[in-house]
């Protein structure tokens, strides 16, 4: 009975206004899952969630690697559960969850998305940004860019702000 009725769930949820989205998307309803997944993960703040899925959307649109960091804890979750600051040595982990290293979405959700950032995702703005970077002031909030050299600078001041703290 609970299967049969998440499958009624699950049906009712994809009506034809969100698989028609997902369709101009050129996404199936598991990437926009496996998509909103990652943003799940990325951020707490409910109003970012729309602006991250256009980053994440973008990134995929012009071929880059998504390079989440949700994505390679995730990949880590059986050799070091708990990672909570995604290092360089972090990165050479080969699996098909490891964003940076393998372009696309990976093979599945790294966890249930809420259907409130399925919709973000779906509804996604049209944006020119391709990075974000958490903000130095540790609010919770992202900084968007649409060229890597701001990026880049928001980026090295995150770093100092983590160091400062000892956030390891």
């Amino acid at each position: 009975n609970i299967i049969k009725r998440l499958h009624r769930e699950y049906n009712a949820f994809w009506n034809e206004n969100r698989k028609a989205k997902a369709n101009s998307m050129k996404m199936s309803k598991n990437q926009v899952m496996t998509l909103a997944s990652i943003i799940n993960e990325e951020t707490n703040n409910i109003g970012e969630m729309p602006k991250i899925a256009g980053v994440y959307i973008n990134r995929l649109n012009k071929g880059m690697p998504l390079q989440a960091c949700p994505t390679v804890i995730y990949a880590h979750l059986d050799i070091e559960p708990g990672i909570t600051r995604v290092l360089k040595r972090h990165l050479k982990i080969d699996s098909p969850y490891n964003t940076y290293k393998y372009r696309g979405l990976p093979p599945g959700p790294i966890r249930l998305a809420r259907p409130d950032v399925i919709d973000a995702v779906l509804n996604a703005p049209k944006t020119d940004y391709l990075y974000m970077c958490a903000n130095p002031d540790f609010s919770g909030t992202h900084i968007f860019s649409s060229n890597y050299t701001k990026h880049s600078a928001v980026a090295r001041q995150y770093q100092r702000e983590l160091n400062q703290r000892k956030v390891k």
